[in-house]
């Protein structure tokens, strides 16, 4: 461990705000859409080991069709901010098409795009011409044997060379998304932090849910970004409430400031300030990660006017409510990003 260790705040239990609840539920105003299930990896804290089942294509919707349930959004709810997530984006075919269609759409502000950043390095170009605004990369481990272990035969080198070529063509602010383990974060936070510092991505350590993951190791993995935090070893310059999930701080690492960003479902849940929504490729809209209950936003617009529609969609959005645990059987690719 580092040899200066942390205070992140005077109250040593955890160095979260405590921040007033809103009085009314916040605007929708980010999608994250799940243009494919697929993906090239197999994340131990995504996935089963052999994947799941695979959709027939006929189930899901084409590219257009979702662009039109993107744009019917942004007209009637105020969606404003469009994430295409998996499984992984970038293997669905005519993705760069769809990029295009989003990022024309007058009410959209930005389409960016989170990614395992295998394929970045001979996409990224193509994806900026098409409008793509940025990504957030998943990166969970700067060691190339237990990058491999929890991506189940990721390459680091890999996803590194995506990571610079998205840098280089623009595709930034870049974000780094890392999923805490307890029995590797005393291994890996340095080493991202490392990283971090010597690039200026900004890095975000994310609590683990579980998602379509054994119960078990879920549950012996499973360690709260205050444990980390207590034991973690520099000052925090600084910390910002920004607009969730993530809670901003500015660190002093080995010297140098760094943006990290900690993302706290499990210890800190911060339902009450979510203003996502959730669609997968087939066009079934979530209030939430863990909500079992759909909409199928494609069959109501093909069956409903306009009116109607509106009701029976604001009439599901009513029912959002705080989940009860972090813990959904799906996958997150089944779930929409």
């Amino acid at each position: 461990m580092s040899a200066s260790l942390i205070q992140f705040s005077s109250r040593p239990e955890s160095f979260l705000k405590e921040v007033a609840l809103p009085s009314a539920q916040p605007r929708l105003r980010l999608l994250r859409l799940s243009v494919t299930e697929l993906c090239n990896f197999r994340c131990r804290y995504c996935m089963p080991a052999n994947g799941v089942p695979k959709v027939a294509h006929s189930d899901l919707l084409p590219l257009e069709g979702l662009a039109e349930l993107v744009k019917w959004l942004a007209v009637h709810v105020g969606i404003d901010r469009v994430r295409l997530t998996g499984g992984e984006p970038l293997v669905r075919p005519g993705i760069e098409h769809l990029i295009t269609e989003l990022s024309v759409l007058p009410q959209i502000q930005e389409v960016s795009l989170t990614t395992n950043g295998s394929l970045l390095h001979r996409m990224a170009a193509t994806l900026k011409a098409a409008g793509l605004k940025r990504v957030n990369v998943s990166l969970d481990s700067m060691d190339e044997e237990r990058f491999a272990e929890v991506t189940r035969g990721g390459y680091l080198k890999q996803t590194l060379a995506g990571i610079q070529t998205a840098h280089d063509v623009g595709l930034t602010p870049i974000k780094l998304n890392a999923v805490l383990r307890r029995s590797t974060w005393k291994q890996e936070v340095p080493l991202l932090l490392d990283y971090a510092a010597s690039t200026g991505y900004e890095l975000r350590f994310i609590e683990l849910m579980r998602t379509g993951t054994e119960r078990e190791w879920c549950e012996s993995e499973l360690i709260s970004v205050d444990e980390v935090c207590r034991e973690l070893g520099t000052e925090i310059i600084s910390k910002e409430q920004t607009r969730v999930p993530a809670q901003k701080t500015v660190m002093n690492w080995r010297g140098a400031p760094l943006t990290v960003g900690w993302i706290t479902p499990r210890s800190h849940p911060f339902c009450a300030y979510c203003e996502r929504l959730r669609m997968d490729a087939r066009g079934r809209v979530r209030r939430c990660l863990m909500d079992p209950a759909m909409l199928d936003l494609a069959g109501v617009l093909g069956s409903m006017d306009g009116q109607a529609a509106q009701q029976e969609f604001q009439s599901y959005i009513a029912g959002k409510v705080r989940p009860q645990d972090m813990d959904s059987p799906l996958s997150m690719s089944q779930i929409g990003g």
